[in-house]
């Protein structure tokens, strides 16, 4: 009995009407990129942030900028989401892990629907002054890069135990989202708008994969037997 009360639950913790949210998340990433896309004339104004940005470089900020070039490319996210899975079922429990490892990633696949759908192009190759030779290879909205590290940051926090856990991870999230929307600007790889809407868009994913996670393994739980339902549900509680 004590036994089953220690096991972490499988579900993963998330705001009160997380599916709504998230729904209204996607409703808004298609809303902005249609209206950015719309208006090119905004597009092109945006990129005097890009300039601003770049013409601060330095030899410290291109290096950050092309490790972080790499993050959106399918190896390096495959090994993000191993090195998540370890950790993840190490420190918490092995259906964490499991769950970290799908709200990230299939978050991050989800925005290709709004990068095919919406289709906007890449900022022109002489936008900023000082090139770094990043070679985008898909469409610009939303950034893919700044939707990993949103999908990513999100799993993480909703998997780990522990108030200061939380804050720590939350804090930590923070800043390397932050840090990644700044590289892709940096570079001149994306408009202003396209890393908005991957907050949006990386948010809403990782809310709606982590949704949907919890209604399947509810499923999965409800047709145990009651002895081993309530310690999860407890858990779930807790």
């Amino acid at each position: 009995m004590s036994t089953h009360r220690l096991r972490p639950s499988p579900l993963v913790s998330l705001p009160r009407g997380a599916l709504v949210i998230a729904l209204v998340l996607w409703a808004a990433t298609f809303a902005l990129g249609f209206a950015a896309k719309a208006a090119s004339g905004w597009l092109t104004s945006q990129l005097v942030v890009d300039r601003a940005l770049n013409d601060a470089h330095s030899s410290l900020f291109d290096a950050v900028a092309r490790a972080l070039d790499h993050l959106d490319s399918v190896s390096v996210v495959a090994v993000c989401l191993v090195i998540l899975a370890v950790l993840v079922g190490l420190f918490v429990s092995w259906g964490r892990a499991l769950a970290a490892v799908v709200i990230a990633g299939g978050g991050w696949v989800l925005c290709l629907i709004p990068k095919a759908v919406v289709g906007e192009t890449r900022p022109p190759l002489d936008a900023v002054a000082h090139l770094l030779h990043v070679s985008p290879a898909t469409l610009s909205y939303p950034s893919g890069h700044t939707v990993f590290a949103v999908t990513l940051s999100a799993a993480v926090l909703m998997v780990c135990r522990g108030l200061w856990a939380r804050i720590i991870v939350l804090v930590v999230g923070i800043l390397f989202v932050a840090v990644t929307a700044w590289s892709r600007l940096y570079v001149g790889a994306h408009y202003p708008t396209d890393v908005l809407g991957a907050l949006l868009a990386g948010a809403g994913g990782a809310l709606l994969v982590a949704w949907l996670w919890n209604f399947v393994v509810r499923r999965i739980l409800a047709r145990r037997s009651p002895s081993d339902t309530a310690p999860a549900a407890d858990a779930a509680r807790g």
